[in-house]
């Protein structure tokens, strides 16, 4: 990649974790994600639209559960499609094909981001979830946007990679834990108080044992483990 470069994907699938019917319940809100049916104001008045998360995960949250009271998010619509050689240009925008079954070309337009209310982003709405190589390249293209600096993807995958495993750790307690959204809320509240709890090194918490690839595999087993010594399931 020559300094100038911005990234594209291997193929259209790559981008994305989960979309439409495959998306769970259970998945913390992470950078990438669409929702639609968010409502905005702008010079044409009130309207609705699709909205897709610029911020790193970090950024989204007060406490590491609670959503910040107003998140920034690109507006996502229609638009013509872009050739895979052709990534390397049009940073204004985060090209997302194939993001639903509706046979259209969509992209999040960066020009045309709204701070919207975090409780207007209701879970039954979202629409895709972005793998970590998704959330990678959206993260330079946003960041090359805004500033012209081109930098790797593997920098992003290292300043996201923890983030995105306690993501995942997290669904996986609450699939296991939870039956309902309000459980959601409980459960994810609960693996985080988890996740922070002291390691048995007595030093690091399983969070901070997450910064270092090395150990990742074993809060994994460790998060496993503890989910099977639980109760009855969060209702």
């Amino acid at each position: 990649m020559s300094s100038q470069d911005l990234e594209g994907p291997l193929t259209s699938a790559s981008l994305y974790l989960a979309r439409g019917g495959e998306i769970q319940l259970a998945r913390p809100v992470f950078t990438g994600d669409v929702f639609e049916d968010i409502v905005v104001t702008d010079e044409t008045g009130e309207r609705k639209i699709k909205a897709l998360i610029l911020q790193h995960p970090c950024a989204l949250r007060t406490d590491g559960v609670s959503l910040a009271s107003r998140l920034l998010v690109a507006e996502v619509r229609t638009h013509h499609k872009i050739s895979s050689r052709h990534w390397n240009g049009n940073y204004k925008i985060m090209p997302l094909p194939e993001m639903t079954e509706d046979g259209e070309y969509y992209a999040a337009f960066f020009q045309e981001p709204y701070l919207v209310p975090s409780d207007s982003l209701a879970i039954d709405k979202r629409v895709m979830t972005m793998s970590q190589y998704g959330v990678n390249l959206l993260l330079q293209r946003w960041v090359h946007h805004n500033s012209r600096a081109t930098i790797s993807t593997s920098v992003y995958h290292e300043a996201t990679a923890a983030q995105f495993e306690e993501a995942d750790l997290v669904e996986e307690w609450c699939s296991d834990r939870a039956n309902s959204e309000d459980a959601v809320l409980i459960e994810s509240k609960a693996a985080h108080e988890w996740l922070r709890s002291i390691s048995p090194d007595g030093k690091n918490s399983w969070q901070m044992l997450l910064d270092d690839a090395q150990s990742r595999s074993l809060v994994r087993k460790a998060l496993r483990n503890h989910l099977r010594g639980l109760g009855e399931k969060s209702n």
